[in-house]
């Protein structure tokens, strides 16, 4: 058995310390196994025989799982469910993105609007002003000319 953990790669003395291992099992070389138990399992993953009554058990378990119909189908369909769970969220996903940029540019659309209305009530805010001022303007021409029609007694 090989066994590995998370280590940084330029400080090996520095652990990730995820508790992550990684083990890597040579069935075959189970003879070289001190410890009884592991020996047997090992050796039952190697050959296939059952040596204890622990790996018979699972033998047990192995065989009824091979010959239970119900078990073969939902083993055989397993990665299928799971392609067609991955789609269904990958469409999920793909719609939520559509209606985020449909809502962005009904968003943009709306700036755009309001820029553009802003453009105009500024534009016809500039056009008041003007006429404000050329009021104002013809206001005092007017009152100019009272004032001198009253210096002259016309008024």
């Amino acid at each position: 058995m090989y066994r590995f953990k998370n280590l940084e790669v330029n400080n090996p003395k520095i652990e990730l310390g995820d508790l992550c291992f990684k083990n890597f099992y040579i069935f075959n070389k189970y003879r070289d196994i001190a410890e009884k138990s592991i020996r047997e399992y090992m050796e039952y993953f190697a050959t296939r025989k059952p040596s204890s009554p622990e790996t018979e058990n699972i033998d047990r378990l192995v065989k009824w799982y091979q010959t239970d119909n119900e078990t073969r189908k939902r083993y055989m369909t397993w990665q299928q469910e799971i392609d067609i769970a991955v789609d269904l969220e990958r469409q999920r996903a793909n719609d939520a993105e559509r209606r985020y940029f449909e809502a962005k540019d009904r968003a943009d659309d709306a700036e755009k609007r309001f820029f553009e209305a802003k453009d105009r009530a500024d534009e016809i805010q500039k056009q008041a002003d003007a006429a404000e001022a050329r009021a104002d303007e013809e206001k005092a021409r007017a009152d100019k000319y009272e004032k001198i029609l009253r210096e002259h007694g016309i008024l």
